[in-house]
């Protein structure tokens, strides 16, 4: 039966989905609150839930469950739902299956279900690259690389097919085999932002001055919000003895990108070498503000705020970087010299107290 031309069906599930959307709905104070998301939600797998149990048969509505239960991030709930049914499942639902185990940990049998479906479907691109991403996750590299490649070689104009290569050599520090991958990839696509800022990366990475001073300059220009590439132009220029020019880059990019936490930091690495603390000690501070996740950051502005006998400040960004990563602990000792050569006291107890109650060690 239809009304207004629209399944029973299917107009059952939507009065079930707009009824628990008006609570959203209903007070636009609440309109994006959790309550009501999760409530459309759960009717959405509630109705989908009573189409399976009409067409237990049916692999599509099967599929469309798993889909619901995955907007509630019911990974669990997916694989209960499609694991018992491998058999008769399509494309999708395989998929869905091996996405689901992948976010339980399950990496080996998400490579396995991928490799049904990759039988049932051998000239399917996307599950050949889905494989090749999963044998990766499960630390099975070598036969990561080899079945990406046969996904690209299997349709050369699926570019999914080259970034999951790119991603896997550059994981593996296989750095000239992939910037001539993207060298390939520029040839046969043209040059795509963040193509440029990878092989800006690349270049840098093993010290070729002249091709990362012109791949990071392109990938100034046309992956313009991207920090790192003026990060990677910088430490080039330092490396060639140009701290003028690493500095100019960085001190443009950070007043056009005023969140950019790592040229921030950079730059407080560029002023620490030259001793000038005071500004060292403003442009890690900027960075920590912005990222306080950052150890490089903060362990920069603890050693600048020390040089300027900034010692609340030191003694709380010390903390912070070993709260971050424990061998903080060295810088934090060496601090705790200097304070005790001084003959401060009362600095020297703080320092011993911070770094017992943030880097677990005891005197």
């Amino acid at each position: 039966m239809k009304h207004l031309g629209v399944p029973r069906r299917e107009l059952l599930r939507l009065v079930l989905v707009a009824t628990a959307l008006s609570a959203i709905t209903a007070r636009p104070d609440l309109a994006v609150s959790q309550t009501g998301t999760s409530s459309a939600l759960s009717a959405d797998v509630n109705y989908r839930r009573r189409e399976l149990e009409e067409n237990p048969k049916s692999a599509e509505a099967r599929a469309q469950l798993a889909v619901a239960l995955e907007r509630k991030k019911d990974f669990q709930g997916m694989v209960e739902t499609l694991e018992g049914h491998k058999d008769k499942l399509g494309k999708a639902g395989l998929v869905l299956l091996a996405r689901a185990q992948g976010r339980l940990g399950r990496l080996n049998d998400d490579v396995a279900t991928l490799e049904l479906a990759v039988a049932r479907y051998p000239k399917d691109v996307q599950l050949q690259t889905l494989l090749g991403s999963a044998l990766a996750r499960a630390s099975r590299k070598d036969e990561s690389i080899a079945m990406l490649y046969k996904a690209k070689e299997m349709n050369p104009k699926y570019i999914p097919a080259y970034d999951a290569l790119l991603a896997e050599l550059v994981k593996g520090d296989s750095r000239q085999e992939a910037r001539d991958l993207i060298s390939d990839m520029v040839k046969r696509f043209r040059m795509k932002p963040r193509w440029a800022s990878q092989l800006c990366h690349l270049y840098s990475l093993d010290a070729f001055h002249q091709k990362t001073v012109e791949t990071c300059l392109r990938a100034l220009r046309i992956d313009a919000a991207n920090p790192m590439n003026a990060v990677y132009l910088a430490t080039s220029y330092r490396e060639q003895g140009e701290p003028e020019k690493a500095k100019n880059i960085l001190i443009k990019t950070a007043n056009r990108i005023r969140r950019a936490e790592p040229v921030q930091t950079a730059l407080g690495d560029y002023f620490s070498e030259k001793k000038n603390f005071i500004d060292a000690y403003r442009w890690y501070k900027a960075g920590a503000k912005q990222d306080p996740t950052s150890f490089a950051a903060q362990l920069g502005l603890a050693q600048a705020a020390l040089e300027l006998q900034k010692m609340e400040d030191s003694v709380a960004a010390f903390s912070a970087a070993c709260k971050i990563k424990r061998s903080a602990i060295r810088e934090f000792q060496s601090g705790l010299i200097k304070i005790r050569n001084r003959g401060d006291a009362k600095w020297q107890g703080r320092f011993e107290d911070a770094i017992a109650n943030s880097c677990q060690i005891s005197f």
